[in-house]
């Protein structure tokens, strides 16, 4: 049987540097405050194979060459484990040099870790959602216990790796955020952890009306520098927020009409938000 994945849209950084994030949709997880359309299993089902070419295409197209690094995000990429190793090996003989996985870490057991590390896997960007099991239940319908393992499974095995949390006021805020930090520092204090602000434009439900001030985000990555020796925050157009960067999404042409909305919603609250996008069709047929 071929081995298929939806993928609503592949999007190709052009600056500060190059690289591709491959969305795989579908995800096991429910998180309440999730915008990311590919959280249902929407976009185009594609092979391996039929991946590989339209990334070889869009690349040569907006690159003029193969591009050196790729990471998988969704959605899940660790829904279907055979696809995602099949994926990197195959990248692997592409020469591509760098490849990373954002994953929310409910399946990232020892036995995919041993496999990621055997593919030289360059990095891990790991989702902890929540530090007390019943707010993480809470918000994604599911334990934490498997995504708290996998943090040691990834320290253990001497993965590149670093945690990320959503300051989401009044939900995951101080309490939960210096819990977890805590929690990493027991395992390793020289574990990255990075804060993001909340954008509660993009969600449809009323989880949290507010986006945390600049002030509590600083305060929030103060609580968090007391317990471990890395720790970054960033917000929506501050001078924290990460370098900005121009890239071309390629999206799935039966998902035009969704982009709309989200593409409205960031022109809001985006200084100078200018999106550019081609169609997966576009580039199959240019």
């Amino acid at each position: 049987m071929t081995l298929c994945r939806r993928v609503p849209f592949l999007t190709f950084v052009v600056s500060p540097k190059r690289k591709v994030k491959i969305n795989l949709s579908g995800c096991n997880f429910d998180c309440r405050g999730c915008f990311a359309i590919a959280k249902q299993e929407v976009g185009r089902a594609l092979s391996v194979e039929e991946l590989l070419n339209l990334l070889i295409k869009s690349c040569q197209f907006i690159y003029g060459e193969m591009i050196e690094d790729v990471q998988f995000t969704g959605g899940e990429p660790t829904m279907n484990t055979d696809y995602l190793l099949s994926l990197i090996r195959q990248l692997r003989e592409l020469q591509v040099s760098k490849i990373g996985i954002s994953t929310n870490g409910h399946l990232l057991g020892k036995d995919l870790v041993k496999e990621l590390r055997s593919l030289d896997v360059n990095y891990i960007k790991l989702d902890l959602k929540a530090y007390h099991d019943k707010i993480h239940k809470w918000y994604t319908g599911e334990s934490n216990a498997k995504v708290l393992k996998a943090v040691e499974i990834l320290n253990r095995y001497g993965l590149n790796f670093y945690v990320r949390t959503i300051f989401i006021p009044d939900v995951i805020d101080f309490g939960e955020i210096e819990e977890i930090a805590r929690f990493l520092s027991k395992i390793n204090k020289g574990i990255t952890y990075k804060i993001y602000q909340f954008s509660p434009e993009y969600v449809k439900n009323n989880i949290s009306k507010r986006r945390p001030t600049e002030k509590k985000m600083l305060k929030a990555f103060n609580v968090a520098r007391s317990y471990l020796d890395h720790v970054e925050f960033y917000t929506t157009n501050t001078a924290y927020k990460p370098d900005p960067y121009k890239c071309i999404e390629v999206r799935s042409d039966e998902l035009l009409e969704d982009f709309k909305r989200i593409d409205e919603i960031s022109k809001l609250i985006i200084k100078d938000w200018d999106m550019q996008y081609l169609t997966m069709n576009q580039i199959l047929t240019s």
